[in-house]
């Protein structure tokens, strides 16, 4: 559901209106995230801009500062000094790791990966991206269709009213998640978020659980924090499932639990402005919902400490 482009600097700093209607097509709530390719893509773009009167080179270097901000992911591939152009170098990257497509200002070869930035639409099918689609429920799909958004987040919360840290279809999706986080993006802080039930056990009793539960889900260097949620009388209901990050978001339909690739839950995107809400709303001291029992940060070989 997130895709990663190259943009070639020159292309989207050629001119304001280029370059507002490129920077409009990007975002973790539309689907499409700007490559850092190279990691020093920002300063070749405003660089480019270099031919612009200086007011026009203010509304670009603006926009594209906020682009890396909001919609930008790291590339991690490797850069060619000695080819001849940026896009000899993202060909050659295709090569080896495909990005969805390649946004340039011309393709001499006709590459069936690269968009001439003056025809770039919506409609284009390297552009038409789904906001939404079926995931099977076994915790390899579930953990791929999330994947991005944990190799790319600072804080990543898993929400899930029903995750149930006893249920080993839980744990299963959890590891195979934080799997991805430790290799890709080991300093990441990881968070989950469940609702208190009053059948089940909460936060009190799974601290003297935990070293029995969580010793091979969470990976060595990591560390997860676990809150258990209560709602409050006349408040905000707790039901929905989510990947949250300060990124953006993705609905998990049926939530975390691997119930079998026979089965499929919905996912789609979250629009920024609601998934800043819900993110937002797991604050500690957010008020939405009231903490019931310690905050536990369990390590790796299920060592436990009270926040």
């Amino acid at each position: 559901m997130l895709h990663e482009y190259a943009v070639e600097p020159a292309a989207i700093a050629e001119d304001w209106q280029t370059c507002r209607y490129l920077c409009e097509k990007f975002g973790y709530d539309r689907g499409r995230l700007l490559s850092l390719f190279p990691k020093k893509w920002l300063p070749l773009a405003i660089e480019a801009a270099g031919h612009l009167k200086p007011m026009e080179k203010h509304r670009v270097t603006e926009s594209l500062k906020q682009l890396k901000n909001r919609a930008s992911m790291k590339s991690g591939r490797p850069y060619d000094d000695q080819l001849p152009t940026w896009l000899d170098n993202a060909i050659a990257q295709h090569g080896e790791k495909p990005f969805h497509a390649i946004i340039a200002q011309e393709n001499p070869a006709n590459h069936a990966a690269v968009l001439k930035s003056a025809d770039i639409d919506e409609a284009m099918p390297l552009m038409a991206i789904a906001p939404d689609r079926a995931v099977p429920r076994d915790e390899a799909s579930i953990s791929e269709a999330l994947a991005c958004l944990l190799r790319q987040s600072s804080r990543i919360l898993f929400v899930d009213p029903f995750f149930d840290p006893y249920s080993a279809k839980y744990r299963r999706t959890l590891q195979a998640c934080l799997r991805i986080v430790k290799d890709n993006n080991p300093a990441a802080s990881c968070e989950i978020h469940y609702r208190f039930h009053p059948d089940k056990p909460a936060n009190a009793e799974l601290e003297n659980e935990a070293a029995n539960l969580f010793p091979g889900i969470v990976p060595d260097g990591l560390q997860v924090k676990i809150f258990c949620w209560r709602e409050i009388n006349g408040g905000e209901d707790f039901h929905d499932r989510y990947l949250l990050s300060e990124k953006g978001g993705i609905a998990i339909g049926a939530g975390y639990s691997a119930e079998g690739a026979n089965q499929t839950t919905n996912m789609h995107l979250m629009s920024s402005v609601l998934s800043r809400r819900r993110y937002d709303s797991f604050a500690r001291d957010a008020g939405i919902y009231t903490l019931e029992g310690p905050i536990l940060l369990v390590s790796s070989t299920g060592a436990v400490a009270r926040l």
